[in-house]
This record gives structure tokens, sequence and C-alpha cells, in this order.
């Protein structure tokens, strides 16, 4: 197909055809005004790629027949497997593309993806192509807000197909993913706090080059933004059994599109799965998820106190440094869970109860201080008072005298 459309573009050049690049000069566009409407805010009409670049024809003829002759390389409206093709005549030309800074292997990677696979293997007209995500005539940069494939778009766009039961019932696919991905951790950053930088669709399974994660692969696609939770998975107890493909590095635990933000409850939850409660490892579990939600209730604890304090007027700079010193201990101890080693986690978490320990007793010593300073005070007013009284008598007898 690329051959076929590069021959007519040369046979145009080769016949003097003068490819018309206003849209005053284009005959398409002065049939077609409703269309123009879409197409003049698009990216390509801004670098001044009109119709014929995707439907071929020479629209320096104002003739409709000669217009749409066999020798202008008109082909109408392509149907999907042309689509692609036709996208891919700039798109993968590295000289085309390498002004404007992008990639050129979108098609060859869309070829080796789920949908390229089923569109010019299976010839599956059913499947997502160019224009189903990026849109037809009004095509926006991707960083467009309005954009079908700006992030907090796209999963919309992707559920326009895989939201579909008619669909998506040939492939015996689940359409309910959207709805989980809306109240995980992920969907709710995304469309409450638009978040762009969290994981939406592509993700993890790739625009172009989409695919499913294997069970061996979900580790390296969590990892990508998990950085750390994956590293010291690898030194778990689970992780050989990923390696096996027996355990699904994340899912198991956390699921897939309804992932959920994670408590201490969800050892209960996740581990219950596989182990028996009774078991060792249900019973490290237990001690594990403990570990983390009194270091948790205590970090707490010291912070409410170290609050109170500071509103009652007592200085708590030396304090404060202290909690941001615990802080950073169970913000470490979040990743480092994912070992699974009380070993290692225990370390941590001694730090977070003695800094915790030592916060309150430096605030009970200052509230014991103030205390002390405030009974002290006591013999002082009691003198004030009684001056104030000898001073009161004294002025009543003078008074009485000069009278």
């Amino acid at each position: 197909m690329r051959i076929f459309i590069s021959f007519f573009i040369v046979m145009a050049s080769c016949v003097g055809l003068s490819w018309a690049q206003t849209p005053n000069e284009n005959s398409c566009v002065v049939c077609h005004n409703d269309t123009w409407d879409e197409v003049k805010s698009s990216v390509h009409a801004q670098n001044e790629i009109l119709c014929q670049k995707c439907h071929g024809g020479d629209p320096t003829k104002q003739d409709q027949a000669a217009a749409k002759a066999p020798e202008t390389g008109y082909i109408g409206i392509p149907d999907k497997q042309k689509i692609a093709l036709v996208c891919g005549e700039c798109h993968a030309d590295v000289e085309t593309m390498n002004f404007y800074g992008t990639r050129t292997d979108q098609l060859a990677r869309y070829k080796t993806s789920i949908h390229g696979k089923k569109l010019f293997l299976e010839n599956n007209k059913h499947v997502a192509v160019c224009s189903d995500c990026h849109g037809y005539h009004d095509v926006l940069p991707a960083t467009d807000p309005n954009s079908p494939i700006y992030p907090v778009n796209l999963p919309v766009t992707c559920n326009r197909c895989h939201g579909n039961e008619k669909i998506m019932s040939q492939y015996n696919l689940k359409t309910d993913m959207f709805e989980a991905y809306k109240k995980s951790v992920h969907g709710v950053a995304l469309f409450e706090k638009k978040d762009i930088s969290v994981a939406q669709c592509a993700s993890c399974h790739g625009s172009h080059g989409a695919v499913p994660p294997g069970v061996k692969d979900v580790g390296a696609t969590c990892g990508k933004c998990h950085i750390n939770e994956k590293k010291y998975f690898l030194e778990s107890v689970h992780a050989p059994l990923a390696a096996q493909g027996k355990f699904s590095e994340c899912i198991s635990c956390h699921g897939n599109h309804g992932v959920e933000h994670p408590t201490e409850a969800l050892y209960q939850q996740a581990c219950m799965k596989c182990h028996d409660t009774k078991s060792e490892a249900m019973k490290q579990g237990n001690v594990i998820s403990d570990m983390l939600k009194v270091s948790k209730e205590e970090l707490q604890k010291a912070e409410d106190l170290v609050k109170q304090s500071s509103i009652e007027g007592i200085f708590v700079e030396e304090e404060l440094a202290l909690l941001e010193e615990a802080k950073t201990n169970a913000i470490a101890m979040i990743p480092l869970q994912h070992t699974l080693s009380q070993e290692k986690i225990s370390p941590l978490y001694q730090k977070i109860l003695t800094v915790t320990a030592e916060v309150k007793e430096k605030i009970h010593k200052k509230y014991q201080d103030l205390k002390w300073r405030k009974i002290a005070l006591i013999p002082i007013w009691i003198f004030i008072l009684v001056l104030i009284n000898a001073l009161w008598i004294k002025y009543k007898r003078l008074k009485h005298d000069l009278e």
C-alpha cells in the first residue's frame, strides 16, 4: 500500500500537479466546507497538511471528476488498514517527522500490538486504528487538554471500545475496567486531582504497541513508577514464584484496574488468598501489619500532641524536627515492606517508636516545667497583692491626715 500511495505522489509530481496548500486554493475545502470547520483547528491544518495528503486527489481541479481521477491517487474514505498506512506515510518517515521531534516507529509498534495484529493479519475491522484514538479531521496535539489522548481523556477514549459489550463479547473481555479504574487510587488522582503523571491505560498497556502485560511483565510495568517497591520485592520470598510465573508480582496483592490505596488491612485480605490463617506466613504478615499500624498510630499521637502544645504556646521546634525524622522512617517503611522481612522492617519500626516516645517525653517535661513555673508565680502574686494592699492602707491614712 505504501508503494501504491508513493507511486501516485511521484506520478502526480511528474504530470505537473500543484498540491494546493492553502484553503482558498483547495477545491476539497470549497466543496466540503463543513468538514473544514473541523480540520482548520487541527495540528495538520496548522502545518499546512490538507485533505489530499490523506485522501489523495487533486485539489487544484475545480471539476469533481478531474479532482478524483485515478491518476491523482484519490482513495476517498480509507478503510482501517489504509488509515494506518496513510498515517504511516508521514509518521513513519524520519525525514518528515525529524523537524517535529516526533517518533517514527509508531506504525511498526502498532503492527506488533494486539490491535495491529488483528487488523493486518486477520483483517478485523473492529480494532482501534489511528483515527479511533486521535480523531479524524480534528486531530490535536497529545499535549492539548482537548485531545482524546490527553492523559485525563485517554481512559474515556479507550472505554469507547473496551466498555462496549457488543464489541468486547467477541473477545471474551470484561467491560467494567473503566468503572473500576475511576474508583482506584490512580483514577482518583487523574480525574479528581488532575495529576497527569499517574498511571492510565497507556502507562501500563502501551499506546501504539498496546499489549496486555503478562504475569512476568506486570512487575516491570508497575516498576516504571514504583521503583523502590520493585527493588524490595525482588528481595522477598515471592520473587522466585513471580519469576516462575506462579505469582503476579503486583496484581496478586493490589489488583489491576481497581487498585485501592493500600492499608494494613491489605495483609489480611491479600495473604488469605493463598495462605491459611494459621500458617507461619500469615503470622509473619500479621506482625508486619501490626508494625505498620502501630507506627502510624504512634506517629499520629505524637503529631497531635505537638500540634496541641504549639496552640497552647509551648515552643516545639525541637519536637517538630524529631517528628520529621520519624516521618522519614515511616515513609521508608512503605516500600521496604515489600521485602516481607521483619528483620529489615524492625529497625525502622523501633526508630519510630523511640523518636515518638522521646517527643512525648519532651512535651510532657515542658508541660511539667510550665506547671512549676506557674506554681512559682504564686508567692510573687501574693507578695504583689500584699504590697498593693499595704500601699492602699498607707494611702488612706495619708488622705485622712490631710483632711
